[in-house]
Formats: structure tokens, sequence, C-alpha cells
């Protein structure tokens, strides 16, 4: 185990190397998981939680998690705007220092984030920063089968999120970056990094979000992009096969 804050290239290497040696996996939710593990691993002093996330279509879903988004839709008013296309940015993997961080199905609120209008993602504080960080036009989501499915890619969309000090930082419109300050609070949350990206075969994208118990130096972190892209090239196949979750 390490500090985030100590880091230098030869842990990204280590990691890099580990996580290319993952093999006999049948879906990207399974690496995803594996992935998260050995980064959560490496740097356990300094992480609280880890997630990665997958756009998948509503229709992909199990139904577990389409109830989920249902009811979503329906307490907020918004089940007009959803059809089996609409991509859902789905928890795929979680690891963190509480054993509820530790499955996906125990995630509530945050196992599938709906991408069903730009006015819903740009509600959300931390969520809409990190699009725009990765030069991803909210009103993509309005348009998600011309602009994204027709298209047949996303690689084009990446970029780093940064957040020095999580109970501080706000956005342009006066938020906290990140909302839910209790949780904050509760866990000693300093700075948060948030990495996207998206694939050349398929178009999905997959953002990947580290809250840490340290102030850490945003170019120190910059590695994390391409640990991100590693998980990305890795699971290529199974996205475009279709093999996202189990």
């Amino acid at each position: 185990m390490k500090k985030m804050s100590d880091a230098n290239f030869s842990d990204f290497e280590n990691l890099f190397n580990s996580v290319i040696k993952i093999k006999g996996l049948d879906t990207a939710e399974e690496l995803a998981q594996a992935f998260i593990d050995i980064i959560y691993e490496y740097f356990q002093e300094s992480l609280v939680l880890l997630r990665l996330f997958s756009s998948v279509p509503y229709s992909a879903l199990s139904i577990q998690d389409q109830k989920l988004v249902d009811k979503k839709a329906n307490d907020s008013g918004t089940a007009h705007l959803y059809n089996d296309g609409t991509p859902i940015l789905t928890l795929l993997g979680t690891r963190g220092q509480k054993s509820d961080w530790n499955e996906r199905q125990k995630s509530r609120g945050f196992r599938c984030i709906p991408l069903a209008s730009s006015k819903y993602v740009a509600s959300l504080s931390m969520l809409s920063m990190q699009f725009r960080e990765m030069k991803f036009d909210f009103g993509l989501c309005d348009k998600w089968d011309t602009m994204i499915v027709a298209k047949g890619r996303a690689d084009e969309y990446s970029g780093m999120l940064y957040v020095n000090h999580a109970g501080i930082d706000k956005d342009e419109q006066g938020r906290m970056i990140v909302p839910h300050q209790a949780f904050v609070a509760e866990n000693n949350i300093k700075t948060v990094l948030g990495f996207g990206g998206g694939y050349s075969n398929h178009p999905t994208i997959v953002t990947f979000f580290a809250f840490t118990n340290e102030i850490l130096n945003k170019p120190m972190m910059k590695p994390f992009a391409s640990l991100l892209e590693t998980y990305i090239s890795l699971s290529k196949e199974f996205v475009g096969n279709g093999r996202i979750l189990l």
C-alpha cells in the first residue's frame, strides 16, 4: 500500500503491468471490478472510494436495474423521456472503505444514472463538470441515437476532472461540485479525481472516479488517465460484443 501523494512513474508502471495481466473474464463488469480492486489495493492509504461507470442502453440493463431507473423516472416525472436506447451511466466496479461500497447491488442512488436529457445532466454538478472536461456536450444526451449511436464510437470524448478540496470547491453556478457534503464530511474526503473516455468501436462512454483523503497535486494524478485508457482497451472486445454486464 502507498499514498497517492507519494506516487511516481514507477507506481503507475506497476499498476499498468498489473492491469494488463487481468485474464479469464467474460464481461466488462468483471474486468471493471478487477481493475478497481488493483488500484484500490495499491493506493488504499489514500482512497476512500473508487467507482467506474459505463453507459449502457436501458434495454441491456438487468430487470433489477431497470426497476431502479423506472423509479427515478417516475419520481422525477421524466418517464416520457425514456426508451430502450436511453443511455444509463451504470456502475460496473466499486471498492471503498465501507463494506456496502464493495458490492454494486448495494448502491442505490448511484448504481444507475440516467442520461435522459441535457437538462437532467446539467442538474448534476459533479457529473456535468466531468462531462465538460471530456468535451462531451450535454445536448448529446438529447440526440444520443443520431449523434452517438449512429456514429458507432465515442472515443473523441476524454478528460480529467480535478476537485482540489471536495468540502470547499464550487462550480460556476455556486454549487458544491461534490453535492453530498454529508458523505464528504463523514469520510474526510479531500481531493476528488474523475477521468472519462470512450470506445473507438462502440457508442459507449466510461467514467472513473476516485474519492481521496489527501490534497493531491493535479499534474501528478494525470497518469490515471492512461490507466483508464488501458481498461478501455482491454474491455473493447467485451463492449463491442455486448458483454458489458454480468
